[in-house]
């Protein structure tokens, strides 16, 4: 028996830790008492009414009396094959962990406690010809005990008996469709979480032997961790666990048709993961990663809000640090939780309801609903917003007086102050004013002969609107506006170099016209019709806002020195973990639409490309590969291996002649993939194409004694050239080839005003040297 002294890591790290109605009362620190990290947390209450926690550890599994819980002290300590994960629960007097270690089902007789700490115990590795060695997650209820994500089929649940004998189970029946990563059973109904599928299932399981399956849902994420219905199986909750996820609250009454109500994120836009949520009294307790744990009230599963929660981890982070399992269910009303690198905390908690807030939201001239209004209550994070009916539901942890503003693209912002009151529902419409709006009409013609080009595209965004189009027969396109300020305008067509600059517009702004210089380029603001394919069964090319995983495999941003924040990426998944939606089973192609390059006399193809591969059973072998095709033939002219160096754009510029003859039906081809066995993480990016008559990497050599230097850069508003020996003329062009800005150079006055350029790359022509320059 071990008397723990817990306590208070450094008075620094408690103070640090935020809290709402939550209150630390104890902590066990593993690393100093078996040099582990936890998982997740079950409990168990004697006969006699002693409390005691069941923890999950990477070193095997341990049990600590809680019943003072000022001061825990471990009672029992079972080691096991190490592992990130274990889990367990009780039934009766009986405890069952599992472990991803081939360890087998664990099984601990609890009987003995409080009078003796000799515990016996057993493993289970199966029956009837069945191999038992490993499972995810497990659950008990009713005599069975049920396991998740085994090494058995599927992973999907197997159903053991533990009734008849609760140390020898015998495996009576399985539901096998999918993998189920977790699950809860209640009477004759299972909930399963099926985490690749990104969905959870309800099954009848009135005949074990032949669970019958009654409907499944998507969750938000389309990684479903974790399920729990309330006890009379009208809803249920669900977790993701992917960053920046939800938790979220289903009407489950009909199985065959399940609906989503509300869904709600613990630090909105702070990408933080949920774990495992748990029903209790119309409140659900959560394991939230680098949050800690959180209690919201599901009164009104349809508003979810937050009324307590415990910081067990000093950080924050984007991933899978911090509070890994909770229990809310001690007849105490005590909360366990288990910290992978803090340990177990005992908590004590107050559940309180929250203060209330519904309405709707109207239109002051038609008296319609109005929807996806944002509804924000000042000094709180968590923002709501109006349905198709203009309903909305909201509140928060504490009542009193409270700042509410409505806002919604086209109308006035209402800001109005309402009292709300803890477990009272306040009722608050609000009628909106529109703004007037105003009239733009965008035209866009060709640079060197003004022809209008139909089919263009353009997008026109700020901070609050953004909007695009693409241009009419007559090559105009009309825009609806409503704010006064500066917007982004973007404007592009297959066979012209884009543009993108800044523009302030309002009311008295007049119409204008965009000229496109003719030539091949893409940033990916707009889809030119790009194809992608492949044999791989995730990972597949997708243009899209790059979204970043671990060690940056994934982009974490698009291409420099281009318009907009789009890039072709493999899978991009919102999942910070990066073996999701990355290249695997097959081979992944790009190819660009027909580029007619007859018109360039010595044309170069240039463009970023990003590629990641790494870990697996053997060394990488895969590559990124880029070829040139001109209708007849085929010619791989860039390929990218492993190398010390993965996460980043790298720039590349190809002379098309040195491969193939120049065509009118000239493509790319951007390839790259991952066969089994050899698994691999494997991700890449393809990003900012342009087409010019001359090399954007390397420049010519300056023929003086002392070489020519532009610095700084990147520049802002002026840059420099040095060792100027006599007066030269310069030119700057941007990457289109269109010249910007000229003058002369003189030892004397050897400086540049650049602030009429805008954020980018340029190229810059002193005499016969070209420089690549960058302002930011």
């Amino acid at each position: 028996m071990k008397h723990i002294l817990i306590t208070l890591f450094s008075l620094h790290l408690i103070t640090s830790f935020s809290q709402l109605n939550m209150e630390l009362l104890s902590r066990v620190d593993y690393q100093a008492l078996h040099t582990a990290q936890l998982n997740d947390i079950w409990a168990y209450v004697d006969e006699e009414g002693n409390e005691y926690a069941i923890v999950g550890t990477t070193k095997g599994t341990s049990i600590v009396n809680i019943s003072d819980p000022e001061n825990p002290v471990e009672v029992f300590w079972e080691p096991g094959m190490e592992s990130v994960w274990r889990d367990m629960v009780t039934w009766g007097d009986y405890a069952y962990i599992t472990t991803e270690a081939t360890n087998g089902l664990l099984i601990i007789d609890l009987s003995p406690l409080p009078q003796s700490a000799d515990l016996p115990v057993s493993y289970y590795y199966g029956d009837g010809g069945v191999n038992y060695a490993r499972a995810h997650t497990v659950f008990a209820a009713d005599g069975y005990c049920y396991l998740f994500g085994s090494n058995i089929g599927n992973g999907g649940a197997q159903i053991l008996d533990i009734q008849t004998d609760p140390m020898n189970p015998v495996i009576v029946g399985e539901f096998d469709n999918w993998y189920c990563h977790d699950g809860v059973v209640q009477n004759d109904t299972m909930y399963l979480a099926h985490i690749y599928e990104g969905f959870f299932s309800v099954v009848d399981i009135t005949d074990k032997s032949n669970p019958v399956l009654l409907g499944t849902k998507t969750t938000p994420s389309n990684f479903t961790h974790n399920i729990w219905p309330t006890p009379d199986g009208n809803y249920a909750f669900t977790t993701d666990e992917v960053i920046g996820a939800y938790i979220a609250a289903y009407d489950i009454s009909n199985p065959s048709n399940m609906i989503e109500l509300d869904r709600i994120q613990s630090s909105p836009g702070k990408n933080v993961v949920p774990h495992n949520t748990h029903f209790i009294n119309n409140f659900i307790v959560t394991s939230y990663y680098s949050d800690g744990i959180t209690i919201h009230d599901v009164t009104y599963p349809y508003n979810m809000i937050e009324v307590g929660h415990y910081d067990t981890y000093p950080y924050q982070t984007p991933g899978f640090d911090g509070c890994w399992g909770a229990y809310p269910y001690l007849p105490s009303g005590n909360v366990l939780a288990t910290d992978r690198e803090y340990g177990l905390f005992v908590l004590g908690a107050t559940y309180q309801q929250a203060a209330y807030l519904e309405g709707t939201v109207t239109d002051i001239s038609t008296g319609l609903p109005i929807d996806n209004v944002e509804i924000s209550i000042a000094n709180w994070d968590h923002d709501n917003a109006t349905n198709t009916n203009g309903f909305y539901a909201t509140g928060r942890a504490h009542g009193g007086v409270v700042t509410v503003s409505y806002s919604k693209v086209g109308y006035y912002t209402e800001t109005d102050n309402v009292v709300i009151q803890n477990g009272v529902i306040t009722t608050h419409n609000v009628q909106m004013i529109p703004i007037p709006p105003y009239d733009l009409t965008i035209t866009v013609v060709d640079e060197a002969t003004g022809d209008v080009l139909p089919s263009a595209s353009i997008r026109i965004e700020n901070e609050l609107i953004s909007h695009d189009g693409i241009t009419n027969g007559i090559g105009e396109e009309d825009m609806t506006l409503y704010y006064e300020g500066m917007y982004t305008i973007t404007v592009g067509k297959w066979g012209y170099y884009s543009t993108c600059y800044d523009l302030v517009l309002d009311q008295f702004s007049e119409d204008f016209t965009v000229s496109l210089k003719k030539g091949y380029y893409d940033d990916f603001t707009f889809d030119f019709g790009w194809y992608a394919t492949g044999s791989a069964v995730s990972g597949l090319w997708t243009r899209d806002i790059p979204f970043e995983t671990q060690e940056t495999a994934n982009p974490d941003r698009d291409a420099p020195w281009d318009c907009g924040k789009y890039a072709y990426v493999t899978g991009n998944t919102h999942n910070y973990n990066f073996t999701i939606d990355e290249v695997d089973g097959g081979n992944v192609q790009l190819f660009s639409p027909m580029m007619d390059l007859t018109g360039y006399s010595d044309p170069h193809i240039n463009y970023f490309k990003w590629f990641y591969t790494r870990y697996g059973e053997t060394p990488p072998v895969d590559s990124l590969t880029i070829s040139i095709l001109n209708g007849s033939q085929t010619v791989r002219v860039d390929v990218l291996k492993v190398r010390d160096v993965m996460n980043n754009w790298e720039h590349a510029s190809i002379r098309v002649l040195d491969y193939l003859p120049v065509t009118a039906t000239m493509q790319l081809l951007i390839e790259t993939s991952d066969y089994p066995p050899d698994w691999n993480v494997v991700e890449a990016g393809f990003d900012h194409l342009y087409v010019t008559n001359q090399s954007t990497v390397s420049v010519e050599e300056p023929s003086s004694k002392e070489k020519l230097t532009v610095y700084p850069n990147p520049f802002q508003n002026k840059i420099t050239v040095g060792n100027i020996e006599a007066e030269a003329s310069y030119s700057i062009c941007d990457i289109n080839g269109r010249t910007l800005l000229t003058g002369t150079l003189a030892p004397s006055s050897p400086g540049i005003d650049t602030t009429l350029l805008h954020s980018g790359m340029y190229l810059i022509t002193i005499g016969t040297t070209t420089f690549r320059i960058v302002k930011n």
